[in-house]
């Protein structure tokens, strides 16, 4: 899995960015990026190549203060593309049998009609399965249940790795709803910093 971190901007030092942004966007072409709250990046100097619908760790500088037909010149600073999985449904003997091995879990949030998270797991050689799935026979339930699974493929001990993960929910959710509409979800996730741990979010 790509991983990267970058370092929150402190007061007292100068990094020669200006004031930079770090979020995960969708690439809509070469240059063209799209944020979760719906802003459109042009960026006239990426010399990376990413494929429309990819999801990219963007570190950015806006080099305009307001928008001109709604998109905003930016100068890109770093990126990097990052794991895109989707939601799936199974039943629920497959949801009890899952693989739940613990992750590191730093943060997890709902952007647009994805479900971001940014956590650490121990790698050694074996390439991880992770997944998120729901219970198909409970999808009209108050409150959807989400399970995150991680299996370490045997993988023996090894380091941390950093990574950034996206899952679209919106094959099986639709889009995202609006004001009161909206719809409460539960992701449960198997931590070793928090235990079982059960995030909630609304969509």
């Amino acid at each position: 899995m790509a991983s990267i971190l970058f370092s929150c901007k402190e007061d007292t030092v100068d990094y020669g960015l200006d004031t930079y942004y770090v979020e995960i966007v969708t690439a809509q072409s070469a240059n063209q990026f799209l944020t979760d709250n719906g802003k459109t990046l042009l960026a006239t100097d990426n010399k990376k190549t990413f494929t429309s619908g990819d999801r990219v760790l963007m570190n950015y500088t806006l080099l305009s203060a307001t928008a001109s037909d709604g998109d905003y010149a930016v100068r890109l600073n770093g990126s990097v593309k990052i794991p895109l999985g989707k939601l799936a449904l199974t039943d629920d003997s497959t949801v009890k049998a899952s693989a739940c091995e613990p992750v590191r879990l730093e943060s997890a949030w709902i952007g647009s009609h994805y479900l971001n998270m940014q956590l650490y797991f121990d790698y050694r050689s074996a390439t991880h399965r992770i997944g998120l799935i729901a219970d198909s026979t409970r999808l009209n339930s108050d409150t959807l249940r989400m399970y995150f699974t991680h299996d370490t493929n045997n993988d023996p001990p090894g380091y941390p790795v950093h990574t950034y993960l996206s899952f679209d929910l919106k094959d099986v959710l639709g889009a995202p709803a609006a004001g009161n509409a909206r719809r409460p979800l539960s992701m449960q996730i198997n931590t070793s910093n928090y235990g079982n741990k059960a995030c909630v979010f609304e969509y």
